[in-house]
């Protein structure tokens, strides 16, 4: 008999040509998501159900295309649908802008024209290696962001979405309490760092980021800014950042190997011996066969920035040559937290 793969032995009343038919169609479901994101559909229902007619007219839409845009949303779970009213599910309430783990940002992101058009273009980086969003738009993903403010302010608030999404996942799952000084490497806005320092009230933290994304950080809002420093630079330049912790969330992921070493490299020059490096990340299970966020991740990488989702083996790898060692895997969800240590002086 031939094997049948996990994900059909789940829906064994669907023949396999109808389980690939409602893959493929999942980037319909994508773009649905991120309008129903836009026109913040998930707000207007937070009081309660309401009609895609008085959805329409809170959103400015043409309610006969909205209500089926809501109907196919309520297919898929994210809404629910009682006879002509509409409300959140559990899922639906994620893309809420007032959620504590709001998705709301990070949908917007995924549907924008960046990263839609991009993905559209996968072909090009699968036949020869090519990032596709450079072939796309002319020029690298992060010097495109630093020309087109629109498009970077989509793409930071979509990075802090995805922060608030995980903080509290990373800051439960590691102890932090002997730490006296945490950095956050490239750290957005601070979420991730304000909800650790939250977690940790005799720590001091330090925030490295460029300076434009300095100028929204959260931290004052999140009540820590009195115990964090702000720190401006260019991580492929230098990281004069000394701590006991540096977090790196998203951000190895990004980079090739050599792009990848050299910022460890960066880090490791001003890291002290012991000091404790976690990147947070999705690690590609070595079982080549395992269904996982992380597999799909890499292809995103694939597209828009010529980096790659690791294995817990190639991480290793990664730190032997910049001065860290490889000590384990947290297996938190969403992502995972890679914990490193410095050996060399």
């Amino acid at each position: 008999m031939d094997a049948v793969s996990p994900e059909l032995e789940q829906t064994p009343q669907m023949p396999p040509q109808a389980v690939i038919m409602q893959m493929a169609m999942g980037f319909i479901v994508s773009q649905a998501l991120a309008v129903a994101a836009r026109l913040r559909i998930a707000d207007f229902l937070k009081d309660g159900a309401k009609t895609a007619d008085e959805l329409a007219a809170l959103t400015a839409a043409h309610s006969p295309s909205l209500y089926r845009l809501l109907r196919a949303l309520a297919s898929v779970g994210v809404l629910r649908k009682d006879g002509e009213n509409f409300s959140n599910t559990a899922l639906g309430d994620v893309l809420r802008s007032d959620h504590p783990q709001s998705m709301r940002a990070a949908l917007n992101m995924m549907g924008d024209p960046e990263h839609w058009n991009s993905h559209g273009n996968m072909m090009q980086s699968v036949r020869t290696g090519e990032i596709a969003f450079d072939y796309t738009f002319g020029m690298p993903v992060f010097p495109y962001f630093a020309q087109n403010p629109n498009a970077a302010k989509v793409f930071d608030e979509s990075m802090t979405s995805f922060s608030a999404a995980v903080a509290e996942a990373v800051s439960s799952a590691y102890d932090f309490s002997n730490a006296k000084t945490i950095a956050d490497i490239a750290g957005g806005h601070g979420i991730l760092l304000a909800k650790v320092l939250q977690k940790n009230p005799n720590a001091k933290g330090v925030l490295f980021e460029q300076p434009q994304v300095l100028e929204g950080n959260i931290l004052a809002k999140e009540g820590v800014a009195d115990r964090t420093e702000t720190v401006s630079g260019d991580f492929f330049a230098e990281i004069p950042v000394v701590a006991d912790i540096y977090l790196m969330k998203f951000i190895i992921h990004d980079w090739n190997d050599e792009q990848s070493i050299e910022i460890l490299s960066n880090l490791a020059k001003s890291a002290p011996k012991g000091s404790k490096l976690l990147l947070v990340e999705t690690v590609v299970e070595e079982d080549d066969n395992t269904p996982s966020l992380s597999k799909i991740m890499d292809l995103n990488m694939l597209v828009m920035t010529g980096g790659r989702e690791r294995t817990a083996t190639e991480y290793a790898a990664l730190f032997e040559k910049t001065g860290f060692e490889f000590v384990k895997v947290y297996p938190t969800a969403p992502l995972q937290i890679v914990e490193a240590v410095k050996v060399k002086k």
